[in-house]
C-alpha cells in the first residue's frame, strides 16, 4: 500500500506485472494464447488476472479446492471478459491440448520442499509449449525439469521476483530499481 498525494490510500499487486515481464524477456506473451495456471490463491490470482488483461484468449484455473478455483475463475471472466474454465485438481490432471502456456502459481516445490511437483500428468506437455514456475527457491524446480524432458520452454521464477521487486521499489521511492544488481545478486545466492 502506498499514500498516494491525496492522502488516500492505495493499493498495487505486482506478482503478476513482475511475471508477464520475465515472460516477455524470454519473448513469451499470453496474448491470443490460452494460459492455465495451476492453483488459485494470491500468486495465482494475479497471473490470472494479469495474463488476462495481457489479452490471453482464454484462461484456465486448476485447483484442489472447487469453492476457491470457480471464484477466481468467475472473477477473471466477469472483470476482463476473458473465456475461462475451471478444472477440478483431483489426481493427475492432464494439459488440454489448447494449452499455450502452463504455469505452476502454486507453493509446490519450494524450499524445503523441492523434492516435491504439482500432480499433473506430465507426458501431456508439447514441446511447443510455455511452463513457468513462480518458484524461485529452487530455481530449477522439478516440475520445470520435467517440463524440459518434454521439450517445453521453460521459465523460472526468479524473473518474477525481480521484476516484481523493481516494480515494487519504483513505486515507494519513485526511482527505478537497480535491475541488473538485483540479478547478479540472485545469481550469486543460486549459483547460477
Amino acid at each position: 500500500m502506498v499514500v498516494n498525494r491525496d492522502g488516500k490510500l492505495w493499493g498495487e499487486n505486482t506478482d503478476g506485472k513482475g511475471f508477464l515481464l520475465s515472460l516477455a524477456e524470454e519473448g513469451i506473451s499470453p496474448e491470443g494464447k490460452t494460459v492455465m495456471i495451476l492453483g488459485a490463491g494470491g500468486a495465482a490470482r494475479a497471473l490470472a488476472v494479469e495474463s488476462a488483461l495481457a489479452k490471453a484468449e482464454k484462461v484456465i484455473i486448476v485447483n484442489r479446492t472447487m469453492e476457491t478455483g470457480e471464484a477466481l475463475t468467475g472473477l477473471v471472466s466477469e472483470k476482463t471478459g476473458v473465456e475461462t474454465q475451471f478444472i477440478a485438481w483431483d489426481g493427475r490432471v492432464a494439459v488440454p491440448p489448447e494449452v499455450d502456456i502452463l504455469i505452476n502459481g502454486t507453493s509446490i516445490g519450494l524450499y524445503p520442499h523441492t523434492d516435491q511437483k504439482p500432480e499433473i500428468a506430465y507426458d501431456t506437455i508439447r514441446p511447443d509449449m510455455a511452463v513457468s514456475d513462480v518458484i524461485f527457491n529452487d530455481p530449477n524446480s522439478l516440475f520445470l525439469q520435467e517440463a524440459r524432458k518434454q521439450g517445453a520452454k521453460t521459465v523460472n521464477g526468479l524473473g518474477m521476483l525481480v521484476n516484481q521487486g523493481a516494480l515494487n521499489f519504483k513505486l515507494w521511492t519513485g526511482v527505478d530499481a537497480p535491475v541488473d544488481v538485483m540479478i547478479d545478486v540472485l545469481r550469486r545466492e543460486f549459483d547460477l
